[in-house]
């Protein structure tokens, strides 16, 4: 199985064009079934279907997320469909097996007044300057947190109020600036620079880096997020995708077409869009039982 891994993964990068992070993702969730084989002394080209379906109760035994399982049963899925291809084997095992069932989360957004604080955060040294810089990046683009730590200073352009993303699949677009992101990214940049010199390290672009002039690390990242949530007391969750919930929610409440926000998130299908329309809604309903003469509840 080891071979036909690594196989595939090679397959992903230089044919398929996936990116290292993406591949590394679905390495992992093969490696599920590598080590489920073995535990069962079985070779991948004798799985049956009864096979791939002991493995999918095993997922559930773990007692893992749907959107978890039907992520790993996903990579098996187009494993197998490779291994059919190059006739490794003959049968997809995991054809049959059904995806769990999802209930639809509604995501968590922060408040107008919420994002403020952040947005507006006092930075006195350039650690806490390259932090708010960070949150003002992330509402005002609403971009995925590995295309904010893959973003190169070249791709920022001030003047044109926008910057190049690339994201899923290679695919790039643009993304804007608002005025206070261009305000903290001509505070940041320069001081960035200055690090950069003093650390004595080459300047490869990165657009995020700490005081030692490296990337930053995505644990640092998170790290940053539990500090701030403590420190502004939120008692909802705070992550970066939080910040990318709100950003597509706040341009709906103030009438902007769903298809923009899709062009903007980067969506191949508006259906993963319209998950904001339900959060729009809720607000909407809850205006209406408040100013509702008949719609409040005594």
């Amino acid at each position: 199985m080891d071979q036909y891994i690594k196989q595939y993964i090679s397959y992903l990068k230089d044919v398929a064009g996936y990116s290292e992070k993406t591949a590394i993702s679905y390495e992992h969730d093969l490696r599920r079934l590598e080590d489920w084989l073995n535990a069962h002394s079985m070779d991948v080209t004798d799985m049956v279907e009864e096979d791939a379906r002991a493995f999918t109760v095993s997922l559930y035994e773990e007692r893992l997320s749907p959107a978890t399982i039907n992520r790993i049963l996903s990579a098996n899925r187009s494993f197998f469909h490779n291994l059919c291809e190059t006739g490794i084997v003959k049968k997809q095992p995991f054809k049959a097996v059904r995806r769990a069932k999802q209930g639809r989360r509604i995501p968590v957004v922060l408040s107008s007044e919420e994002i403020d604080k952040l947005l507006n955060y006092p930075y006195n040294d350039y650690t806490s300057l390259m932090e708010v810089t960070m949150f003002n990046m992330f509402y005002s683009t609403g971009c995925r947190l590995s295309e904010l730590m893959d973003m190169n200073i070249q791709d920022i352009n001030i003047e044109g109020r926008r910057v190049l993303v690339t994201g899923k699949g290679n695919k790039q677009r643009y993304v804007f600036l608002t005025d206070r992101a261009i305000k903290m990214l001509e505070e940041y940049l320069p001081v960035r620079k200055m690090v950069i010199e003093q650390a004595k390290t080459v300047d490869d672009g990165t657009f995020l880096i700490n005081k030692k002039g490296k990337k930053l690390p995505v644990s640092t990242i998170h790290i940053i997020f539990d500090r701030y949530r403590d420190e502004l007391g939120l008692t909802k969750k705070f992550t970066p995708h939080v910040f990318r919930h709100t950003f597509a929610t706040h341009l709906l409440d103030n009438n902007a077409d769903i298809r923009i926000v899709q062009e903007l998130l980067g969506h191949e299908s508006i259906g993963t869009t319209q998950i904001y329309t339900h959060v729009t809604g809720k607000r909407l309903e809850k205006i209406y039982r408040d100013a509702h003469p008949h719609g409040r509840k005594d």
